[in-house]
């Protein structure tokens, strides 16, 4: 029939393309559309949903339910873009939970994510433990046990292992804070296994801290290294820990204590001349930009802080920020890079590739702790404060500690016994740093210098070797030789 015919009229181009295509869209709206598209495949829950309307489930166990599941999102939030790209928003996603039932279980990203890290520790440590108890047998036999207990948690999920070692110093204070506790209770599980041994072996605490830093140094090797692999991160962790076992070890904490109470004279001293901590008054506008940022950097949040507020602290013109540096980033980078040079230089010291290895790792030990002791604001900012600041403030604090490592261990006269040692010294001299720096004690730094020293020397010449080397009469310095 005629009205059941269509009009014989050509179509228009545009008409034909909507016809066979659908409506027509313009390159920026298309280009929109498949960022929503990416962004919704990006963020696809993880986990089905409860049931909406009636079901069997009390409300303490939808309530479980859910928290298990935002734990679960904030895991791999966390592993896909890291903490500061993480939001509420991709959780929930994730989590298949709704927005109110987020915020009526957390204030915030970071009370969740604490909550998560919280988890995560809890489970683990108290998994590691039972290894640790359920093997009979040596210390060797049981401290296995609890190494291939966790290489097996660090290989079944390996997304919650980062957010343990690396993404939670990067949560502010309250990160700070956790980890630290977390340590606290490594070291006082190494601490009680020494003291139950046969040789009821009671290391100095000090050491122990040091001990604890180096295996967490070495498991964030492994983790961080896609190479790594090959490594039997159980054995290594193992060996790294029976590396320091002898009674002599006593003898440092006694030297210890003199050193302490010469080092309470200095502080004494310095605070008598109001010099305690005190940065050296700099006349260049660049140098006063710089302390000014890392100033600020330990008063405020990082993330709030801008070029006018940096040339206010540092008494410098805007102008003159600009024409130094292209921002925040930019300064807070070359305040690190400062410190790092002035580090490094200390390290760097000849007799570290000579005869006199052993001795030369103690003496500059001593200068790199008594730095840091003396510019307490140097040591926060590696220790805590540059991690909040950004992925390359922290990519350039793990590379400063690996160089300092690598600098005092390739002069070694002989192979240490562990694969991942450059990593183990490097933890074990940021843990040491930064417990001295949540603790309050940044000053005393320099008095425990020769246990890090043992740390470092133990896994080259054996642990007698290294506390007859930490317990000789020190030497001058080689500015206090010079002068």
């Amino acid at each position: 029939m005629e009205s059941g015919r269509r009009s014989s009229s050509p179509a228009r181009d545009g008409d034909t393309k909507r016809a066979k295509n659908g409506p027509v869209r313009s390159a920026s709206s298309t280009r929109s559309a498949g960022k929503k598209r990416k962004s919704q495949q990006r963020i696809a829950p993880l986990y089905k949903r409860l049931p909406h309307g009636p079901h069997r489930l009390a409300r303490n166990e939808v309530i479980s339910n859910q928290r298990a599941r935002i734990h679960g999102a904030m895991v791999e939030a966390v592993a896909r873009g890291g903490y500061e790209q993480t939001s509420v928003k991709q959780v929930i996603a994730l989590a298949g939970v709704s927005r109110r039932s987020f915020y009526e279980q957390f204030a915030n990203k970071q009370a969740c994510f604490m909550a998560t890290f919280e988890a995560i520790v809890r489970r683990d440590l108290q998994r590691i433990r039972m290894a640790y108890l359920g093997r009979d047998g040596t210390l060797e036999q049981r401290a296995r046990a609890a190494f291939e207990s966790f290489a097996q948690l660090a290989h079944e999920d390996r997304n919650a292992t980062v957010l343990v070692l690396f993404e939670a110093q990067k949560a502010g204070v309250d990160g700070t804070m956790a980890v630290r506790r977390a340590a606290g209770l490594c070291e006082h599980m190494l601490a009680r296994s020494f003291a139950e041994s046969p040789a009821a072996l009671t290391l100095p605490k000090p050491i122990v801290r040091g001990i604890a830093g180096g295996m967490y140094g070495a498991a964030c090797g492994f983790v961080r290294d896609a190479s790594s692999g090959h490594v039997d991160i159980a054995q290594e962790l193992l060996d790294w820990t029976l590396l320091f076992q002898t009674p002599a070890a006593k003898d440092i904490t006694e030297r210890m204590a003199a050193g302490l109470t010469a080092r309470m004279r200095e502080i004494a001293l310095a605070y008598g001349h109001g010099l305690a901590g005190a940065e050296a008054a700099s006349h260049d506008e660049r140098t006063r930009l710089l302390q000014g940022v890392l100033r600020l950097a330990t008063r405020e949040d990082y993330r709030t802080l801008s070029p006018p507020q940096i040339a206010d602290e540092a008494n410098v013109s805007i102008d003159a920020f600009c024409e130094l540096f292209a921002d925040r980033d930019d300064c807070f980078l070359a305040a690190l890079d400062m410190i790092s040079d002035e580090l490094l230089a200390i390290a760097a010291d000849p007799e570290l590739v000579s005869e006199e290895w052993s001795r030369a790792v103690r003496r500059v030990l001593g200068e790199l702790m008594r730095y840091l002791a003396d510019h307490p604001l140097h040591a926060r900012t590696l220790a805590q404060e540059g991690f909040y600041a950004g992925a390359a403030a922290v990519q350039r604090i793990v590379e400063l500690f690996a160089s300092i490592a690598t600098l005092l261990t390739e002069g070694a006269p002989e192979q240490a016994q562990c694969q991942l040692i450059d990593d183990a010294v490097a933890g074990a001299l940021l843990h040491t740093i930064r417990c001295q720096v949540i603790d309050g004690r940044v000053q005393l730094l320099a008095a425990l210098s020769d246990h890090l020293s043992y740390v470092v020397l133990a896994p080259f010449i054996g642990a007698d070797a290294a506390v007859e080397i930490v317990t000789e009469p020190r030497q001058p310095s080689r500015d206090a030789a010079a002068a």
